[in-house]
């Protein structure tokens, strides 16, 4: 029903693709739409690839400044001292907010972070995962922290929801936001983060490379 549909009704594909190799099976299903939309400058360049006679727009993710914006030093200090009471020292604080689930590689963070809390003194760091724990898609946390001897305080969970004005406050309070999934359209986690002026640490995928780049520098 092509034809009787496309003259009256464009489609629009709303798009994300990872990584390379483009797909080239993905051709017909490009060549099915009037118009893409890529979430990302490698899907962009992926679709681009495989059908460059569709017309193909860059569209990315974005975050509303006025939410999730930079606090003052002394602001930070007072969420900070809020959260943790029972500090005797400042922890330098990492934050991982994502889904719980196997590209996320949420239980693989869990085993490194231990293993360079170990190399570096439990006392002197931590991870907020603001995560589902018990997600069906993801990792039994919880178990694994323990496992691992982090449930001292080391690796700690935040799974409820919470308002952006929150979420902003979490990621200005932390040094650093990480993202290690192994595929990921956009990142908006990380986006956030950066917004509010922390810095990432992230994988080389999909759209995290261009928060890690100013165009011509990684």
């Amino acid at each position: 029903v092509e034809n009787e549909i496309r003259p009256l009704v464009p489609m629009v594909y709303y798009h994300v693709w990872d990584n390379y190799p483009p797909p080239m099976f993905n051709r017909p299903f490009y060549l099915s739409n009037d118009v893409i939309v890529s979430i990302s400058k490698v899907t962009h360049d992926i679709v681009s690839k495989v059908a460059p006679e569709v017309e193909n727009i860059y569209h990315p993710h974005a975050v509303d400044p006025k939410i999730f914006r930079p606090l003052s030093t002394s602001q930070k200090a007072e969420i900070r001292r809020k959260s943790f009471p029972n500090d005797k020292e400042e922890r330098l604080l990492f934050f991982w907010n994502n889904r719980n689930a196997r590209r996320k590689q949420s239980g693989s963070l869990v085993w490194w972070f231990s293993e360079f809390a170990k190399e570096v003194g439990k006392e002197k760091v931590r991870l907020i995962m603001h995560t589902d724990p018990n997600d069906t898609h993801g990792q039994p946390l919880q178990y694994l922290i323990k496992e691992a001897g982090m449930d001292d305080g080391t690796i700690m969970i935040s799974s409820e929801k919470v308002a952006p004005e929150i979420l902003s406050n979490m990621y200005n309070m932390s040094d650093c936001t990480i993202n290690i999934s192994d595929a990921e359209g956009f990142g908006l986690a990380t986006l956030e983060s950066l917004s509010c002026g922390t810095p990432i640490v992230a994988t080389m995928t999909g759209g995290l490379q261009e928060q890690v780049t100013d165009g011509e520098e990684w």
